[in-house]
């Protein structure tokens, strides 16, 4: 019986698609990733399939699993590290992302040692929140390897994230009506913002540009106060506003990282963050 509820409906497609591609042995394993994983897909989400090959898929393993579930590819795309397959089932797009478990191996190793690459942290994500279907024992064993979150990750994080243009930049965009520039740089700020709390609260960061921040948000312990509402505001306010909203919370963020992350070199980003040039001679 087909449900309405998207989270459920997706499940079933989700899983019916596994099955296509759990029938070729050189599959590991599988997982359901994504919004559907973490039960806040609707009705316009994806589908994130996640396939690991324990040998590169030729095109025809590839397509095999797709004709196996009886839909059509609508691209496949490759690089070094992934191949992506879309599918179309029931008005619902499917993007298959298919590694090696090699490759995987190696994301966690980089991780480990405090790589900060976003890329690592959706795919660490993925295989947290994710809805296993073969190789259950090759998903546990890589999430062991995931916690605790590294403190080298931590500090790396919050220095990276807090290397911010300075708050003079957002005041000079403000003051010349520069609404372009200067919402690009906002976007920017909280991105790095949230990275920074992200990794001062030791907790991988499911998406590169935030995407769900409601959800998010209720993952960090430890934040500014009403981050959220903040962070909207500030989207919607004046120039001069919005730059001020970013600025208070950006001291807040900082204050916070070097509480939670002592071992973060911030006081040289914080300094740059403030510094103000000499108008006049």
């Amino acid at each position: 019986m087909r449900t309405t509820d998207p989270v459920a409906r997706r499940l079933q497609i989700a899983r019916r698609a596994a099955r296509a591609y759990e029938a070729d042995p050189a599959v590991a394993a599988v997982l359901v990733a994504g919004s559907v994983a973490r039960g806040l897909a609707d009705d316009t989400s994806d589908i994130e399939l996640d396939v690991y090959w324990s040998r590169p898929p030729t095109v025809q393993q590839r397509q095999a699993a797709v004709e196996g579930a009886g839909w059509h590819r609508v691209y496949a795309e490759e690089d070094e590290n992934e191949w992506a397959d879309g599918l179309m089932a029931g008005g619902v797009k499917i993007d298959v992302s298919g590694f090696v478990t090699t490759t995987i191996d190696d994301y966690l190793d980089r991780v480990a040692g405090g790589d900060p690459a976003a890329e690592l942290q959706v795919r660490i994500t993925a295989l947290l929140d994710g809805v296993v279907g073969r190789g259950e024992q090759v998903i546990d064993a890589w999430r062991s390897r995931c916690l605790p979150y590294p403190e080298v990750l931590a500090t790396a994080m919050v220095e990276q994230a807090l290397d911010l243009r300075p708050q003079e930049r957002l005041e000079m965009l403000a003051a010349r009506d520069d609404v372009v520039l200067l919402h690009r740089d906002l976007v920017d700020g909280v991105q790095g913002v949230l990275d920074a709390l992200f990794g001062a609260n030791r907790v991988y960061a499911p998406h590169p540009f935030h995407k769900w921040l409601e959800w998010e948000a209720t993952l960090l312990e430890h934040r500014p106060a009403d981050l959220v509402a903040r962070i909207r505001s500030l989207l919607r306010a004046e120039p001069a506003q919005a730059a001020a909203i970013l600025g208070a919370l950006v001291h807040d963020t900082f204050d916070l990282a070097g509480r939670l992350v002592p071992a973060a070199d911030l006081e040289p980003l914080l300094s740059a963050y403030g510094l103000r040039r000499v108008v006049g001679g």
